[in-house]
């Protein structure tokens, strides 16, 4: 049973490092996956890109997790969900269903591969409820933004949007690019290329399964805006200078697409970088931290001797969501001031298999 989080952000989170070895250490790459050392806790943390549904995302996963569990190194597993999500996932494809076939995913294979039913679980995304939100917020901001080019309005966009990118995407990439998730690392993987199609097919499927009242509206009107053109009166060819004339509706449907190109591009820019990524990989970086606190605290014997044996948290994320969390983590060292992210919100979830 999924249960509020034993989680917690004690008072001495800050001067943890100073307890355990925080030694800073360079990035390891394998693939898709980043494993360092979190600048506050000292503790091992192994971030997994994932392509959402794809065979080879979920094979990477599931052995990640398989290898540090049989080893007893496994201090806890974040995954990139809520507790709404995740319930509806475990409920509608459960182990070894049809649906769970059809649907197969990283998040619940790297579950499965967990050796201990003690493993901590650890949901740690922000609330499917407060994304929603969230999304509101960034549209309500970006139209008025939009509306005003005199006031700074066009200014804010672009700078928004450019130093959200850079902390986001890029990451550390200006100054340490090998050790960070790159493009190429996922477009020379011949095994998530290849298997690409298949998590295209699952990701809308699952979608329009589980949410059929936000996919559907959103399906109506890309088909009524791809038949719009069809709909609308032909113009003719001019006999005199035998060209094409457009008529007046097909010329306002030419505007009106062109106006939705720009629109799409600074709304969804805005929507990308600010909701789904920035604002979530606050949430993601806070409860990876909170899970690196917790196995630090947990590490500690009765007699205040360390336990030699370094584990790891691992961290089952989209790979759009790498980079930003992986800088987050990366700062924050001993007697560094709590940052924003790290104190404000809520807590994440925790659960076991």
């Amino acid at each position: 049973a999924v249960s509020r989080p034993h989680v917690r952000r004690s008072r001495s989170l800050a001067t943890r490092a100073s307890t355990f070895d925080a030694t800073p250490t360079t990035t390891t790459k394998h693939r898709q996956s980043l494993t360092f050392r979190d600048a506050r806790t000292g503790v091992d943390v192994c971030l997994v890109g994932t392509m959402h549904y794809n065979p080879a995302s979920i094979e990477l996963a599931s052995t990640t997790v398989a290898n540090l569990a049989e080893n007893d190194t496994l201090a806890a597993l974040v995954l990139e969900t809520c507790p709404t999500r995740w319930a509806k996932t475990v409920s509608f494809q459960p182990k070894g269903s049809p649906m769970r076939l059809l649907l197969d995913n990283e998040f619940q294979a790297a579950v499965d591969s967990c050796v201990d039913d003690d493993t901590k679980i650890v949901l740690g995304d922000q609330s499917i409820e407060d994304l929603g939100e969230s999304a509101k917020a960034q549209v309500k901001s970006t139209v008025a933004d939009f509306i005003n080019p005199l006031n700074g309005g066009w200014t804010r966009l672009w700078s928004d949007c450019r130093a959200t990118y850079v902390r986001e995407v890029i990451g550390i990439g200006e100054t340490k690019p090998d050790e960070c998730l790159r493009f190429s690392d996922l477009a020379t993987d011949v095994k998530l290329v290849s298997s690409m199609p298949l998590s295209l097919f699952r990701y809308p499927l699952a979608w329009a399964i589980k949410s059929p009242k936000t996919i559907l509206p959103l399906f109506f009107a890309i088909y009524g805006l791809a038949i719009l053109p069809g709909l609308v009166p032909v113009g003719e060819i001019d006999q005199v200078t035998n060209t094409y004339v457009a008529s007046g509706p097909e010329n306002f449907v030419s505007i009106l697409f062109f106006a939705l190109d720009i629109l799409e591009v600074v709304f969804l820019s805005r929507l990308l970088l600010k909701a789904l990524l920035e604002t979530r990989n606050d949430i993601l970086a806070r409860s990876i931290r909170d899970a690196c606190g917790l196995s630090a605290d947990s590490s500690q014997s009765g007699s205040g001797q360390k336990n030699k044996t370094r584990k790891t948290v691992v961290a089952i994320l989209g790979a759009a969501h790498l980079n930003g969390v992986q800088a987050r983590l990366l700062k924050g060292g001993d007697g560094v001031a709590l940052d924003g992210w790290e104190i404000s919100g809520q807590k994440a979830t925790v659960t076991t298999p």
